[in-house]
């Protein structure tokens, strides 16, 4: 008997390390996968069940096709709000910017299962968290087909009075979206001729992929501060120099939409910082390995009463780089935003300069390989995972029509000449984890709580709202 029971015991301890989700959850999340939106939804809603002491959800509003914003909102229920500070996380504004919703979620979900630590208890007993994994709904999800950073604003990009048209579609089987050109079997690389994105010509009008599912509006140029400050007149040249605008739309300057704060999913954030005081916010993001902090649009004036606290966030960003470069063993690095590139309306200008909370922006990740050698510091932090080399096929006219289901005639290809479909990295990773992403949601986690940490406890300190939003 007492052998038995030894043996049972030694099973128990053994589950015991194979921690769910949740309670209620049948299985648990792998970090080192990509997550669906459905999925994101669901962990975030088995959160809020099977920890209904420390967790509330709900929706920050909804975006242009209905799908909910949703923030989790964690901390001890049963201490006074008014006794806590508040602290968020928001991420994936741009929608291909996976990595930084499962950096999000996977920190939500790790709060709740380390909740009952001594660390964590402490942390809900005087802060409250409130997590927003995907800002972009629409742009998370149409990123599992090909990589795009606007949200899913109607557009009619080629003029023909539908929104959205001709989206881009999988019409070769292959589970990618292919860049389109033309030219002979014989012709060389850099000779052939794009003509559009993989597409079965839905409109019928002879441009593949020509009104494709994305606004051309970057959301994090949207925000209701200093919206419109660079433009055609003031700065010519601020368009090229940012890395971050992708995308362009004839109703869109610089990606920043037609007004400021008037996207949905805008307007969702906005409202949510004018309802929920915190001391202390993260935007979390994609391309590059850095911490950001304010100002976006200028530079720190340090006689300018607006920039008190910037002296603070430089400090507290330092060390989470620092934090992050430890943890990952990657480099990151710390820069005030406009002196990495200037931009006008982000999110931590918007709540920096509106309610005075400390803001950041983390970037959790940057595909490819470093250059130690580099002088750029960008190209000596990225994530050191090599992407999948860039893949040519080739389609003659027979296959075209008999394949791919197009007309060559509507294409305007002469004879001889048939389709080479490119599909580079960007378009093989849509919708597909990086290497070790596992590592690097941990390590934004434990960057979290140091974020955390290192606003005082026991109530607002720096948050204010502006009379005019009372």
């Amino acid at each position: 008997m007492k052998k038995f029971l030894s043996m049972l015991l030694a099973i128990v301890m053994v589950v015991s390390m194979i921690i769910p989700v949740s309670a209620g959850s049948k299985k648990e999340l792998d970090f080192k996968d990509r997550h669906t939106f459905a999925e994101v939804e669901s962990t975030l809603k088995d959160l809020s069940k099977d920890y209904s002491t420390i967790t509330e959800l709900f929706s920050l509003g909804t975006t242009w096709r209905e799908n909910n914003i949703w923030c989790l909102k964690i901390t001890n229920k049963s201490i006074d709000d008014s006794k806590k500070t508040g602290i968020a996380v928001i991420a994936n504004i741009h929608g291909g910017e996976q990595e930084a919703g499962e950096s999000a979620l996977y920190s939500a979900v790790t709060l709740c299962k380390e909740s009952t630590t001594k660390e964590i208890k402490e942390i809900l007993d005087n802060y409250i968290i409130y997590i927003v994994p995907v800002m972009n709904p629409d742009g998370y999800i149409q990123s599992f087909v090909l990589n795009n950073r606007p949200n899913l604003h109607p557009t009619d990009h080629n003029g023909n009075g539908v929104s959205f048209s001709d989206p881009y579609t999988d019409i070769n089987g292959d589970g990618f979206i292919s860049t389109i050109y033309k030219g002979t079997k014989d012709t060389k690389e850099a000779d052939r001729e794009k003509i559009g994105m993989e597409s079965p010509d839905w409109d019928k009008n002879g441009k593949l992929g020509d009104d494709p599912r994305t606004s051309g509006i970057d959301l994090n140029r949207t925000f209701n501060y200093n919206y419109g400050r660079y433009d055609i007149e003031t700065d010519p040249e601020i368009n090229k120099e940012s890395k971050s605008v992708v995308g362009s739309d004839a109703t869109t300057t610089n990606g920043n939409g037609k007004a400021g704060g008037t996207e949905p999913e805008v307007k969702a954030i906005q409202n949510f910082f004018a309802k929920y005081p915190v001391d202390a916010m993260t935007t979390v993001h994609t391309g590059q390995q850095s911490v950001l902090y304010p100002w976006c649009y200028r530079a720190y004036d340090p006689n300018n009463e607006l920039d008190d606290q910037i002296p603070h966030m430089k400090a507290v960003s330092e060390k989470l780089a620092k934090i992050y470069t430890d943890y990952t063993g990657r480099n990151f690095y710390s820069k005030q935003s406009h002196s990495d590139y200037p931009t006008s309306a982000e999110m931590i200008d918007y709540t920096y300069g509106r309610h005075r909370i400390n803001s950041y922006t983390i970037e959790v990740y940057g595909p490819g390989m470093s250059d130690p050698n580099s002088d750029d510091i960008y190209y000596r932090s990225l994530w050191n995972n090599k992407l999948p080399e860039t893949k040519w096929q080739f389609y003659d006219q027979k296959q075209i029509k008999e394949e791919l289901k197009l007309d060559p005639d509507s294409l305007g290809l002469k004879k001889g000449e048939g389709l080479w479909f490119k599909t580079d990295a960007r378009a093989q990773m849509s919708g597909k984890a990086p290497t070790d992403q596992d590592v690097m949601v941990k390590g934004f986690y434990e960057v979290l709580i140091e974020l955390i940490k290192s606003e005082e406890p026991g109530g607002n300190n720096n948050y204010v709202l502006p009379e005019y939003m009372k």
